[in-house]
C-alpha cells in the first residue's frame, strides 16, 4: 500500500492527539514516566513529526512537478496537433499506418 498525504496528516494528527493526551494524563492524573523515558518520549513524537511533514512535502512537490509535466505534454500535444505534426506515437508504427489518422496515404516506395 502506497502511504498518501493524507494518511501523512492522518499520522501527524495521531502524534500531536498522543503528545496532547500524554500530557494531560500526567498533569491530572500524576501517572508519568521518568523523565529520561520521558524525554526520549517527547524527542521521538516531535522528530517523527518533523519527518513526516518533511515526506509530506516531497510527495507535494513530486505531484506538483507530475502535474506541470502533464499538462505540458498535453499543451505539446495540441501545438502539435494545431501544427498538423504527426503525433508522437506515430514514429513507432510502419511508415504504411503512420498517416491514416488524418486521411493521408503515404506514397508507396518506388523499387
Amino acid at each position: 500500500m502506497k502511504i498518501t498525504r493524507k494518511w501523512l496528516m492522518i499520522f501527524t494528527a495521531a502524534l500531536g492527539v498522543l503528545l496532547i493526551g500524554y500530557s494531560l494524563v500526567r498533569h491530572f492524573f500524576g501517572i508519568g514516566l521518568s523523565d529520561g523515558k520521558e524525554k526520549i518520549l517527547m524527542d521521538v513524537i516531535i522528530f517523527g513529526a518533523l519527518g513526516l511533514f518533511m515526506y509530506n512535502r516531497k510527495l507535494a512537490k513530486n505531484e506538483k512537478l507530475a502535474a506541470e509535466a502533464a499538462a505540458r505534454a498535453a499543451e505539446e500535444a495540441e501545438q502539435r496537433a494545431a501544427e498538423g505534426e504527426p503525433e508522437a506515437t506515430d514514429e513507432s508504427l510502419p511508415h504504411w499506418e503512420r498517416h491514416k489518422k488524418s486521411g493521408e496515404e503515404t506514397p508507396p516506395d518506388s523499387v
